[in-house]
């Protein structure tokens, strides 16, 4: 991975391995509804196999294996999302790479790594963004219509209504009924047309590109 590119990266993995703990401690001493915790194992599931990516992403671009291996295989180990005393191995992963942000000189450099790439840093600020906000919704959306609405009453029932309210769809979609669950579906709602607008962005700047690389090889030939 490019060296600039790295902070951006290192600093995503931070906000996702904080995310994991701060949703873990919820599910074993405050959450007590059966079906949010579901919300929140599922969710888990999903980010133990990027985790999983990241520690075999790590393995092969190292340069000592063996070295890597000395702490990396608490990376594997966390990653099994049945075990909880295992996800808590996740922390080594924050300490890690707060050591890594700070070998950087300083908050100055961490910026500038930043602003080097830009397109990158607005793809993990894109992603993130719209994963807290579909995790949040999806859980809080139980809590606060499970009474009053027949059709959201299970995990994978929230789990699917925020996903189709992400993307704005319309069809076979239950209507949130209390005045937190309307705003949880705006919230949801702008969030899909911000991932659309970034999306048609990158095609379009990917158009431009290529289209002033075919004008400046015409020119050259």
């Amino acid at each position: 991975m490019k060296e600039k590119g790295s902070a951006i990266y290192q600093l995503f993995m931070l906000a996702l391995s904080v995310y994991v703990l701060s949703a873990l401690t919820l599910e074993m001493f405050i959450v007590q509804d059966d079906e949010i915790k579901k919300v929140l194992q599922y969710v888990d599931l999903a980010i133990c196999m990027f985790f999983l990516f990241d520690f075999f992403l790590n393995l092969i671009t190292a340069e000592s294996k063996l070295k890597y291996l000395k702490w990396g295989w608490i990376d594997l180990i966390s990653s099994i999302p049945v075990l909880d005393s295992l996800r808590w191995g996740r922390l080594s992963k924050v300490i890690r790479i707060v050591r890594f942000l700070r070998s950087l000189r300083s908050i100055k450099a961490i910026y500038e790594n930043v602003q080097s790439s830009k397109i990158q840093s607005l793809s993990f600020v894109v992603l993130l963004v719209t994963f807290l906000s579909y995790t949040v919704c999806a859980s809080l959306i139980l809590h606060f219509e499970r009474e009053s609405n027949v059709g959201l009453n299970t995990a994978a029932e929230a789990l699917w209504w925020a996903f189709l309210n992400i993307m704005n769809a319309k069809i076979s979609i239950a209507t949130a009924e209390t005045h937190a669950g309307q705003l949880m579906t705006i919230l949801l709602n702008k969030i899909g047309l911000l991932l659309f607008a970034y999306f048609n962005g990158i095609i379009i700047a990917w158009l431009v590109q290529k289209r002033i690389e075919i004008k400046s090889s015409a020119v050259g030939s």
